[in-house]
């Protein structure tokens, strides 16, 4: 599969994508086998655009905000779930992600961990809203070493203890 990469982002099949992010969940899609037709990307809902809506049973934003922006992922997440329901897709599940996935087999991962189906149209949970994130880095402890170590390097001046005080 060809990708070509201009100044608004990338064209795959005459589809263009504005994140080599979007181009991941495009491939992974088409691995499960749905057709580009089949994928609904960029679908209107109102004024608002949501990245796929594959076979029409289940919606997906992918966007790695907090990341980008620092915009908090839940709320966000929540933001679009208000708009669906303004326009009557209420009982049509969610998946919000913002996961910087390194090539399709890693959204694999991602999915199947989450146990979201787009070909049914199925998530685990609650069917509203799946949030698909990567708690990993979080709790990443060369994190906590570089704190420690810039911890070590501050001057603290000593207190005298508050139980001896008289």
């Amino acid at each position: 599969m060809k990708i070509l990469r201009d100044d608004s982002g990338f064209v795959i099949r005459g589809e263009r994508f504005v994140s080599y992010q979007e181009v991941q969940c495009f491939r992974y899609l088409q691995w499960l086998g749905l057709a580009p037709e089949e994928m609904n990307h960029e679908y209107q809902v109102g004024r608002c655009s949501f990245d796929f809506f594959p076979r029409s049973k289940i919606f997906w934003e992918h966007h790695p905000i907090y990341i980008r922006s620092g915009e908090d992922l839940f709320q966000y997440g929540k933001r679009r779930r208000l708009i669906l329901n303004a326009f009557g897709y209420s009982g049509v599940p969610l998946v919000v992600s913002d996961v910087m996935f390194k090539d399709q087999w890693e959204v694999c991962d991602f999915m199947n961990d989450y146990d979201v189906d787009f070909k049914r149209g199925r998530v685990k949970g609650d069917p509203r809203i799946c949030f698909v994130r990567n708690y990993e880095w979080e709790y990443d402890s060369s994190h906590y070493i570089d704190s420690y170590k810039e911890a070590a390097t501050l001057e603290f001046p000593f207190a005298t203890p508050l139980l001896w005080d008289y």
